[in-house]
């Protein structure tokens, strides 16, 4: 953890951005690189009787430990710049708290 899930994004487009936004996000954060996790979820949009499986505007799901208001407005902003420099001028990003007692390394609970 923490855990980074994006909709509408190609792979080659974020695998081209992945190593400087990991490294601007374990310096935010301050957590082990190897705890970030990016991962790409394949989404279409459904909009009647038509499936479009492209979206030029990317939406993001985080889910780690809540962290100071700063640090997440930090994370937001790399989230976007790299996103931005990758060719999508846009992007939806959304934090989702884990917490400890309902989180398991292992078997055991954080808490």
């Amino acid at each position: 953890m923490p855990f980074f899930k994006f909709h509408f994004v190609e792979a080659s487009r974020l695998a081209g951005v992945s190593r400087q936004m990991g490294t601007r996000i374990q310096q935010a954060i301050g957590c082990p690189r190897e705890h970030i996790v990016f991962e790409l979820i394949h989404s279409s949009v459904v909009e009647e009787n038509v499936v479009k499986n492209g979206n030029d505007w990317p939406y993001i799901e985080v889910d780690y430990f809540e962290r100071p208001r700063e640090v997440q407005e930090e994370v937001a902003k790399i989230i976007y710049e790299c996103l931005k420099s990758a060719g999508y001028p846009n992007s939806d990003i959304y934090f989702r708290y884990l917490t400890p007692e309902n989180y398991y390394e292992n078997g055991v609970c954080l808490k």
